[in-house]
């Protein structure tokens, strides 16, 4: 079993594609995987084939049901979604009131997506700081920061590497993956050399700028499929792998001891 959080400090860094890509990715290795969106922009779904104005969602249920697993949905790719779901203001803040309120109530929620060892979870979040961020990070995820090589995310980092973005200690299970990464600009090649050099083995890689991956989400298709001689699939094989290899360290047993 292993989860896994993707966030960002900063918004625009591309934070939910990368999450659902991964997701593919995992799924090629043979994994059973979930996505679960935490945020309510309620748009992981689009990256399954799931419509933008489809009334399914967990949130609105959420406090009422604790049983996240019977509001899942298995899609024609046979990755499992939660999506957030349409809710009102009041809806969003009973949900947050919730994960909040007691680290066991997340944890009884999502334990059910803990069976097996081939089981990945992927959490997205909402971009910037938020009570989900807060409420997952207590469940000691693998931290996945989504970052571009410019200087917006230069700026953001020495935050993130004093603890003032996640909450608890997850220093250990602190990872970076640079999204977009644009080799034809002087300034993306000199970016990512410096931010290589600072974060050492807790960068997990990079993910090419290619065309052909906002084309797979227009077509709600992944991009393995779409274009899979793409860079960007060889990109997202080395950060899964990276991944892979960091899984005992997030063993069930440590998940376990947040329910006990």
């Amino acid at each position: 079993m292993t989860l896994i959080c993707v966030a960002s400090p900063k918004g625009g860094v591309g934070k939910t594609t990368l999450t659902a890509n991964l997701a593919y990715t995992f799924q090629r290795q043979g994994f059973n995987v979930t996505v679960i969106d935490f945020d309510s922009q309620d748009a992981l779904k689009l990256h399954f084939g799931i419509a933008f104005n489809d009334p399914q969602g967990y949130v609105a249920e959420a406090t009422s049901n604790p049983y996240w697993h019977e509001m899942v949905r298995t899609t024609s790719t046979g990755i499992n979604v939660l999506a957030y779901g349409p809710t009102t203001r009041e809806e969003r803040y009973r949900f947050e009131s919730y994960i909040s309120s007691d680290p066991q109530a997340l944890y009884q929620s999502l334990r059910s997506f803990y069976d097996s060892p081939d089981d990945v979870l992927l959490v997205d979040l909402p971009p910037g700081h938020s009570v989900a961020l807060d409420a997952i990070c207590k469940l000691k995820p693998l931290c996945v920061t989504a970052l571009l090589s410019d200087s917006a995310s230069l700026a953001v980092l020495p935050s993130i590497e004093e603890g003032n973005f996640y909450s608890g200690d997850v220093s250990r299970h602190l990872y970076y993956v640079v999204n977009q990464l644009d080799l034809r600009s002087e300034l993306s090649r000199d970016v990512y050399s410096l931010l290589k050099e600072r974060l050492g083995a807790s960068l997990l890689g990079s993910v090419h700028r290619d065309p052909a991956v906002s084309e797979a989400h227009a077509l709600q298709v992944s991009v393995l499929q779409h274009a899979y001689t793409s860079a960007v699939v060889n990109d997202l094989e080395v950060i899964a792998h990276n991944l892979m290899r960091l899984m005992p360290d997030t063993a069930l047993v440590q998940i376990r001891q947040v329910g006990e």
